[in-house]
């Protein structure tokens, strides 16, 4: 079934944190919060870098983004319908109030029904991060001369069309943005961009390694779609993802969404089965029928 909500965010660490800090604090307490709630069905974490980037460039199109628009992560969470959303959005007040702790910028990108989809997946559909393949996120800013659907038009039919047809792309999958509209509230950390430093696409391209990723780049497969990206983009960002981290796998919440991604490291590390046995995950999720309404301290 198609998700009626995919969100893509990414996230822009709190002037004066380090960005050690920034991914201590978000994979090992922010992120046990949202897989807790009811309505998300699935989140995947994606620790990124521009500077670690090793995607190819084309001539007049922006590769990095300005200082002010950098981020340093990119989770993705998909709400199966409208309805889902709404009960994650009530019950995940103290998730909202805790983006201020570590984050100066979320900008969350709303991918409606289809427009989000993966056109093909050959690797591990919900990842824990510990695998070597090399991931790019390239978030796509359309050229203001080309309209909204010509440009989508362009996405599917012109540049996915020739990527899918490469036989070194492991996982390929799209989203299409709308306009920014903040669907989840941080108090205090900045949600939205002017139109012109908003993306208006993201395509996830994985590959084995490096050596697939240079004979990709120098394949015809590039070559054409390279060709038509300068007169549709005038930017195209691909932070390379260091680690790709699942914590919610459609309903089912991963070792990494319930203890963190350090704990989750040390137990795979030590194969410590017993501390992924169902009787000791339930000690740390909170009852089903556990009503949020009210704060405690209220």
């Amino acid at each position: 079934m198609t998700d009626a909500l995919t969100l893509v965010i990414p996230l822009r660490a709190k002037d004066g944190v380090s960005e050690a800090d920034f991914y201590d604090y978000w994979l090992n307490a922010h992120i046990t919060l949202p897989p807790r709630f009811p309505g998300i069905d699935s989140v995947y974490l994606h620790q990124v870098s521009f500077g670690d980037s090793l995607w190819p460039t084309v001539a007049g199109v922006s590769s990095q983004p300005d200082p002010d628009d950098d981020f340093q992560g990119v989770p993705e969470a998909t709400f199966p319908t409208f309805e889902d959303l709404a009960a994650f959005q009530a019950a995940s007040r103290v998730q909202m109030e805790d983006g201020i702790n570590f984050l100066s910028q979320m900008i969350g990108y709303a991918g409606l029904g289809a427009d989000s989809s993966t056109v093909h997946d050959s690797t591990d559909p919900a990842p824990d991060g510990t695998d070597s393949l090399v991931r790019h996120l390239v978030f796509l800013r359309r050229n203001p001369d080309v309209s909204v659907a010509e440009f989508r038009t362009w996405v599917d039919h012109g540049l996915l069309a020739t990527l899918v047809g490469s036989p070194e792309i492991l996982k390929l999958r799209r989203h299409l943005f709308e306009e920014l509209d903040v669907t989840l509230d941080h108090p205090g950390v900045v949600m939205t961009k002017p139109l012109d430093r908003q993306y208006q696409a993201m395509i996830e391209i994985v590959v084995a390694d490096t050596e697939a990723l240079d004979r990709f780049v120098s394949s015809q497969d590039w070559q054409t779609a390279a060709a038509t990206i300068t007169g549709h983009c005038v930017a195209m960002h691909a932070p390379r993802v260091t680690r790709c981290i699942t914590t919610k796998d459609h309903g089912s919440i991963t070792l990494a969404g319930v203890r963190g991604v350090a704990v989750a490291d040390v137990i795979r590390r030590l194969n410590a089965e017993s501390q992924t046995h169902d009787d000791v995950l339930r000690e740390f999720l909170p009852p089903a029928d556990l009503d949020r309404r009210v704060p405690v301290h209220a």
